[in-house]
């Protein structure tokens, strides 16, 4: 696990736990560990089941039992969740777990109900992914497509309701899974959208300086 507060800062009431997604490790997020400052304490924790040279169980139960776990060892009584692609379905899955543990969720990439055809652009786009481009994770395209299946088996329609907590999904207007983010935050009691023009699938990545601005905007909220 990686604590990611910048030193000389002060924790914050409510800390930022940030959930990094399937082939990425949690360093991908060094952006925005930069961007929200000094005065916010973060976390940054390995998820169950992507950890490098740590088998387990891979799903989004187990997921999110650690994220809560984690939660309980900081003694974080809520917490904000940010999470990418599966990071984004295992903070969905706390915060329908544990509703009243979740102050406010910033979302990319997750999907109420993924659509074959969206599935099936993302194991094309793993298969034809370089070797290279997963250099430094410990991550396979094995362990990228088990990931995928976790979520196409997840549906969340009978729970949401109990996700009281607002929602920012984040999508890249040139993403072609992005019609599944409009769909989530529609269907979530506070949740809303918003597109970054010229960004693709993964936003805080491509495009940080936009992406902090809403982040930043995000947990600057009452």
């Amino acid at each position: 696990m990686a604590e990611l507060t910048p030193s000389g800062g002060h924790p914050r009431p409510l800390p930022v736990i940030l959930l990094h997604s399937a082939g990425r490790t949690p360093q991908m997020w060094q952006d925005q560990v930069e961007a929200i400052g000094s005065t916010t304490q973060l976390v940054a924790p390995w998820l169950a089941g992507l950890r490098p040279g740590r088998p387990a169980e891979l799903s989004l139960a187990a997921s999110a039992a650690e994220v809560i776990s984690t939660m309980d060892r900081y003694g974080f009584e809520r917490a904000r969740l940010v999470g990418h692609q599966f990071g984004a379905m295992v903070a969905l899955e706390v915060a329908a777990t544990e509703p009243d543990m979740v102050a406010g969720l910033v979302l990319s990439g997750a999907a109420l109900t993924p659509s074959r055809a969206g599935l099936a652009i993302q194991r094309t786009l793993i298969r034809l992914m370089p070797k290279s481009a997963l250099a430094g994770t410990g991550a396979s395209k094995a362990d990228l497509l088990r990931a995928l299946d976790v979520m196409a088996s997840t549906n969340l329609g009978e729970r949401l309701d109990r996700i009281t907590a607002p929602v920012l999904v984040v999508a890249g207007a040139s993403d072609q899974t992005k019609a599944a983010g409009r769909q989530l935050a529609e269907a979530l009691a506070r949740g809303e959208c918003v597109e970054l023009p010229g960004v693709g699938a993964n936003p805080n990545v491509e495009a940080p300086a936009e992406y902090n601005r809403l982040l930043l905007d995000f947990l600057t909220r009452p």
